[in-house]
């Protein structure tokens, strides 16, 4: 797989270099990742939880936060990452900005995470698009609302891209937006194996033994015992030992190769903005789709630097700006 050069020839209609200008005292990656997940400053929010009852039996919970009293206003979904939820800086940060704009908010993280709680063994996976699909249906039901646009970032952007390209409803969304996302799991989960990618991987990879502990102490696993949980230290281990089972899937990669994104880019229709950076450290270039790879309605914004999940702008250090919800602010006043 070849990475996108910013030095080779100008990039094809589908894909575009960011405006973005990372701040001077963050340069690289690891520095834009870590300063936007830990020191980036976030509101506290005022949000209204909804559980939202699943035709399985399961359940799921949203998180509202409104504009305030004023006409009825777009709403926006937000869709963290792996194991985040309405703790994480970027969701709240991105929510707060969204409302000021003027935009209702609701936080759908994956059932089973830390602020989202369920009843069943099953949470979900990289490829799990059923909640969403049943939470929008719910929305348009019940309420006649169909959200203006969609937001995903990191495992949240995959889940997103594959619902948008097998959901009729996403023929009705005007604005999806996708951020660091991680196209091809396969791909990126064996490169979380090399040089300092392996610290992010067994911070990762910690969080999620410490949900599966608990599922597995109360539910129990087709093929696990809770003792042996602690041994799996990648993601390529817990992928293949604790998920593949549970979902039915043969191992990891047969895993990875029906919840990945990447193969199914060209069946969206609804325009998408995806922004990544080259120096992300969770999901490098090599990891990317090919230009040819994309529908005719998404186009890829690539920059330079970034990090995962980072875009932080600014000239004074520790006052960084959050770049990233500037240009989704834009990208939605654009749908």
């Amino acid at each position: 797989m070849r990475a996108m050069e910013p030095s080779s020839a100008p990039p094809p209609l589908r894909t575009r270099r960011s405006r973005f200008k990372p701040a001077w005292w963050l340069p690289g990656g690891h520095l834009q990742t870590l300063y936007a997940t830990f020191l980036k400053r976030a509101p506290r929010l005022a949000l209204e939880a909804q559980l939202f009852e699943l035709p399985d039996g399961d359940c799921t919970k949203g998180f509202w936060m409104s504009p305030g009293p004023a006409e009825p206003s777009p709403l926006v979904i937000l869709l963290p990452g792996l194991e985040g939820g309405v703790r994480s800086r970027y969701i709240r940060g991105l929510a707060g900005h969204l409302a000021e704009a003027g935009y209702r908010i609701l936080i759908l993280p994956f059932r089973g995470t830390q602020d989202n709680p369920n009843r069943h063994r099953e949470t979900y996976h990289a490829g799990w698009i059923r909640d969403l699909d049943w939470v929008i249906g719910d929305l348009e039901r019940t309420t006649n609302t169909v959200p203006f646009g969609i937001i995903g970032f990191s495992l949240g952007g995959n889940v997103l891209l594959r619902w948008l390209a097998s959901a009729p409803a996403a023929s009705r969304i005007r604005q999806a937006i996708g951020v660091s996302i991680p196209f091809d799991l396969s791909c990126v989960a064996h490169q979380m194996q090399r040089g300092a990618a392996r610290v992010y991987q067994a911070t990762l990879v910690r969080q999620l033994r410490k949900t599966a502990h608990h599922k597995l102490t109360s539910h129990g696993h087709p093929t696990l015992d809770v003792r042996h949980l602690r041994k799996l230290r990648t993601f390529l281990d817990f992928d293949g030992r604790y998920v593949a089972p549970l979902y039915g899937f043969r191992d990891a990669e047969d895993y990875y190769a029906e919840t990945s994104s990447r193969a199914i880019l060209k069946r969206i229709k609804t325009p998408t903005l995806l922004i990544q950076s080259r120096d992300d450290p969770l999901i490098p270039g090599s990891c990317l789709p090919e230009a040819t790879e994309w529908s005719a309605t998404t186009v890829l914004e690539w920059s330079p630097s970034g990090g995962h999940v980072g875009f932080i702008s600014g000239r004074w250090p520790f006052w960084g700006r959050a770049w990233l919800h500037e240009r989704i602010t834009e990208a939605l006043a654009a749908g």
